[in-house]
């Protein structure tokens, strides 16, 4: 077997899309030993080497003597500088010799992610080196990705945010010097970026984790009932779509939507909507994903029954629940969606970032809108204000929106140049969101599209979207009428294409799984306290001794048992996010000593699990119910839709 087919074989168990690409490649090209300016030449010691020559430049990716030698001094010296941390991305692959290196000087638990972004060099290593070690290592991952947001989103889903304790990034001078180099810096930035943003809000997120999950489930009979966001996929190429957020510059200028409703798509945030209602505005979309509780007030006796309600299940029941018009249901394809998404049937992928403009601003591309329009979008403070007026914060919080509140709680506040070349603040939350879309209106999807802010105040600028008031927006792009609700509608009939008998048979699967998690998780903490007893009873005795192992071994086997079944642990962790960090950084705290295992050790390990197994018990159990009804929805369903067939029949 060649080196090619058996990597491709390891890789193929990872992404049967990647491998399906470099297949058909290597089908029409066969062992290539070059590609674009790079050349695989044998190096004097043996293996192949790599070497870079345009005309202009000329040098070695790896050495020409001794490639495998250089590799091992490389890697000793890359881990001594870089920082500590335990999850690690190595930016550049050539022909795997170093990242190989890296992977076996770093513990095998912790998480790699190795950036290529040029997949043709992939290729190449494919074809002239071994690559299984690294392919078949857990926890690792191999981007190709030229697209920065999409190499962010393979790194965040190898994130644990329980067990983090740092990231690594480790970069070679010679791959430095490639054309592809400036991704490595551009990917290192974001991944900085994203990383503080986490450190700074870690018990935040443990606690959404366990509240998406809970909210998804809760919905789990609207993702049943209403259709797919799929449907509308592509539904409105060309025409425009204009994106309201509740910015303070909103009170500019949207007076003129009622103008436009028969000339473009019109979609508010769920922000946003309880200040067009006060003003008679009916958008056509109201797009909702937030899972926090609080969130659900911006829609709390919103009666708008002719506007189509976007919702990813992760929102809060009421808000879809006591929608009074029509629904689609979409999914963000993280936590429970990715298994939703595979048993029930894919609701429409949306990207979402940290705010609900962003999701907006997915659908708009995915509804293949063009213009895209920005109102309301000021991702920033001016005159001093944090809100367009008429939100729930203002009008039935009665809260202070202002700059000056923010000042006196603390609030770090960035000093920013707005559209107009005038300063204005923002917060660290609006900086990022705006940094985001900066970098997806440079995305390929949108490539050949007009983005427009208009705005008319704040600070999204870039090369890629222009500034314009709105009434000329209207002017130059909004002269063709259509029926924007006609054609929702349209989709909406489509309804929802459900493989009942199907579903239930992976709901049983689940629900077995849960219930097995949590008769190990019985099991475990009986484990943690016969170790107890038998550390307790020790008297120094052969027999003592082999006791305190063996009841030892048994409560860490059980950890394994527990999380045998990968969807039904992923969905376990993500709601157990703050046992699992505790038991992560109590084994952090409790270093193996230098004479190996000793009673203290697994005395102070017994209640690390005992931390774990608690945890994970209740999370478990409480997830479990959740999904018996789900399935009790589902078979209700079956059973409804098989009792309408059979009247169909007889009629």
């Amino acid at each position: 077997m060649s080196f090619f087919e058996k990597n491709l074989a390891m890789l193929r168990q990872a992404s049967e899309v990647l491998a399906d690409k470099l297949q058909a490649h290597h089908d029409e090209h066969g062992d290539l030993t070059q590609v674009g300016s790079v050349f695989v030449e044998p190096s004097r010691s043996g293996p192949p080497t790599l070497r870079y020559s345009d005309g202009e430049r000329d040098f070695f990716l790896h050495s020409p003597y001794d490639p495998l030698r250089e590799a091992q001094q490389w890697a000793e010296s890359a881990i001594e500088k870089s920082a500590d941390g335990n999850f690690t991305v190595i930016f550049g692959l050539g022909l795997g010799y170093g990242a190989l290196e890296i992977l076996r000087r770093i513990p095998a638990d912790e998480r790699v992610l190795i950036y290529e972004p040029n997949w043709e060099l992939f290729y190449l290593a494919m074809c002239h080196t071994d690559l299984t070690e690294i392919m078949t290592r857990s926890k690792t991952t191999v981007s190709c990705d030229h697209n920065i947001q999409n190499a962010m989103f393979t790194y965040m889903n190898l994130f644990e945010l329980a067990a983090f304790r740092g990231v690594r990034m480790i970069s070679n001078p010679a791959f430095d010097k490639l054309p592809e180099s400036q991704l490595f810096d551009r990917l290192a930035d974001k991944i900085r970026y994203e990383m503080t943003a986490v450190g700074g809000n870690v018990q935040t997120l443990m606690v959404m984790g366990e509240m998406q999950q809970m909210n998804i489930m809760l919905n789990f009979p609207q993702v049943l009932d209403n259709p797919p966001f799929r449907h509308l996929i592509e539904r409105f190429r060309g025409r425009p779509v204009v994106i309201v957020s509740a910015g303070p510059s909103l009170e500019k200028n949207m007076h003129l939507l009622n103008e436009m409703k028969n000339r473009a798509v019109i979609i508010a945030v769920d922000t946003a909507v309880k200040i067009l209602m006060a003003k008679g505005i009916t958008p056509h979309i109201v797009v909702t994903g937030d899972p926090q509780e609080a969130n659900a007030r911006h829609l709390r006796n919103v009666d708008l029954p002719e506007a189509y309600l976007i919702a990813e299940p992760q929102s809060p029941i009421s808000s879809v629940r006591d929608w009074t018009g029509p629904r689609f249901m979409c999914s963000f394809h993280d936590n429970i969606m990715r298994w939703v998404d595979r048993v029930v049937g894919d609701r429409g992928r949306v990207l979402v970032w940290g705010s609900v403009a962003v999701m907006a601003y997915d659908i708009a591309v995915k509804l293949g809108g063009d213009p895209i329009v920005f109102i309301g979008q000021d991702l920033s403070f001016p005159g001093g204000r944090t809100y367009a007026s008429g939100t729930y914060f203002e009008t039935e919080q009665k809260q202070e929106m202002t700059v000056a509140k923010l000042q006196r709680e603390g609030t770090l506040l960035i000093e920013m140049t707005d559209i107009y070349g005038q300063p204005v603040q923002t917060n660290r939350q609006m900086y990022s969101y705006y940094n985001f879309l900066l970098n997806r209106f440079k995305s390929s999807e949108v490539h050949g599209r007009t983005l427009i802010n208009a705005t008319e105040g704040g600070i999204l600028q870039s090369d890629e979207i222009r500034p314009m008031p709105l009434a000329e927006v209207m002017e130059k792009y909004m002269q063709e009428e259509f029926d924007p609700l006609a054609m929702l509608a349209e989709a909406h009939a489509l309804g929802n294409d459900i493989e009942y008998p199907n579903l239930l048979n992976e709901l049983d699967a689940l629900i077995a799984q849960f219930r097995l998690a949590v008769e190990n998780c019985r099991k475990g903490i009986t484990a943690v306290e016969r170790t107890l007893k038998a550390l307790e009873n020790e008297d120094g005795s052969i027999a003592a001794k082999r006791e305190i192992v063996e009841q030892y071994n048994r409560l860490v086997a059980l950890r394994k048992e527990i999380f045998l079944h990968q969807e039904m642990s992923k969905m376990v962790e993500m709601s157990n996010q703050a046992g699992i960090y505790a038991f992560a950084q109590g084994v952090r705290n409790t270093p193996l000593p230098e004479t190996g295992v000793d009673n203290d050790y697994i005395r102070s390990a017994c209640y690390h699990y005992h931390t774990l197994y608690q945890t994970t018990r209740q999370a478990a159990g409480n997830l479990l119910p959740l999904f018996e009804a789900a399935r009790s929805a589902a078979r209700e369903r079956m059973l409804a839709g098989s009792g309408r067939e059979l009247e169909l029949v007889a009629n």
